[in-house]
């Protein structure tokens, strides 16, 4: 975590969001904006990594700093700062709660942002599929409905999506890389389980984001305090996390390429 932004202002938000993306496509459309819109209304922060090996699956959006990326595609870079916005807006924060409903919380999110942003987003931004990825993607077996079924369509791939994650089609390589990410995303939980020590004081790790973003949403402390609070680990926030869960993220990223081969 390098070179951080503070956003503690919505204008201020609004004007720095918008200038990360690269397609007239994306700053152009209201179906962004909307997110943009909904992102500016908590105080919020970005920052370049300082160990893209540790940082890159690192989910700070969820402890109130998005990573900055850099990709090739300016569509597929925009995909991810949208994701990160999509997470950021629908996150809520509850002190306390246990860890089996702070699970069950954090993948009916990760759910709901996944579909977002890689299935209903390319419905909402016309275009958007002909300049993104070069290889079959889940969402194109939807698009060409969008017309007959109109609003529908959404309800029939949010179905789908959760089919695919618990059932997945053997011969469907789409299907088993939604499982696959749905199998990361419980090996990324089960490392927030285990205690961190902030301020003083060893609790499990999601306890304690739980708690400060809270009170961060809440304006009970600004956007200072909460950079000081990020600060306390020194350059990776939460680091034993990040090292646990990085070996993870880079052996399933190989595994995929594998698997297409």
């Amino acid at each position: 975590m390098k070179s951080l932004v503070k956003l503690a202002t919505p204008d201020g938000a609004r004007d720095y969001v918008r200038g990360l993306f690269r397609t007239d496509l994306f700053r152009a459309s209201d179906y962004v904006a909307s997110w943009v819109d909904r992102l500016a209304a908590h105080p919020h922060a970005f920052a370049e990594m300082s160990d893209a090996e540790a940082e890159t699956p690192h989910f700070g959006t969820y402890f109130g700093m998005t990573y900055l990326r850099t990709y090739d595609s300016p569509a597929v870079s925009d995909l991810y700062y949208l994701h990160e916005i999509v997470h950021a807006v629908l996150l809520r924060y509850e002190p306390e709660t246990p860890f089996t409903s702070w699970y069950r919380k954090m993948s009916s999110i990760e759910f709901s942002a996944s579909l977002e942003t890689e299935g209903y987003v390319y419905a909402k931004i016309p275009g958007l599929r002909e300049i993104s990825f070069r290889d079959e993607i889940w969402a194109d077996r939807f698009l060409g409905g969008q017309r007959r079924l109109g609003d529908g369509l959404f309800e029939i791939m949010r179905q789908d999506r959760y089919k695919a994650m618990q059932h997945p089609d053997p011969m469907d390589y789409c299907e088993q890389q939604i499982a696959a990410y749905a199998r990361q995303n419980f090996q990324w939980a089960s490392t927030w389980k285990l205690d961190a020590r902030a301020n003083g004081a060893a609790r499990p790790a999601y306890l304690h984001v739980e708690d400060h973003m809270a009170r961060l949403r809440r304006r009970e402390i600004d956007l200072d305090a909460h950079v000081a609070w990020l600060g306390q680990w020194g350059p990776i926030p939460f680091p034993d996390q990040a090292r646990l869960f990085a070996p993870i993220y880079w052996d399933n990223k190989l595994s995929y390429k594998l698997r297409k081969l």
